[in-house]
């Protein structure tokens, strides 16, 4: 199954030609948010990072299903 990520802020992909903000990616059918996490590297703390799947606060067992968008927002703290 295919699905979006869509990577914000500081989570963005370095590449030659600049951040890459948005990936499609091919995952097995069964996977939950927590598996995405750790196939793209994100460490995941629960007040770090929102997630967000088709637009709704998710947690982090989440499953996905082909054709979703997810966001990983990082959370933003200042002073």
């Amino acid at each position: 199954m295919v699905i979006t990520v869509h990577l914000h802020t500081r989570l963005q992909r370095q590449t030659p030609t600049g951040p890459q903000q948005n990936l499609e990616l091919s995952v097995p059918q069964g996977t939950i948010l927590k598996d995405l996490l750790d196939q793209l590297h994100v460490p995941y703390e629960e007040d770090a990072v929102f997630l967000v799947v088709n637009g709704r606060q998710v947690d982090i067992n989440q499953p996905l299903k082909d054709g979703d968008e997810v966001d990983l927002i990082p959370a933003i703290s200042g002073g």
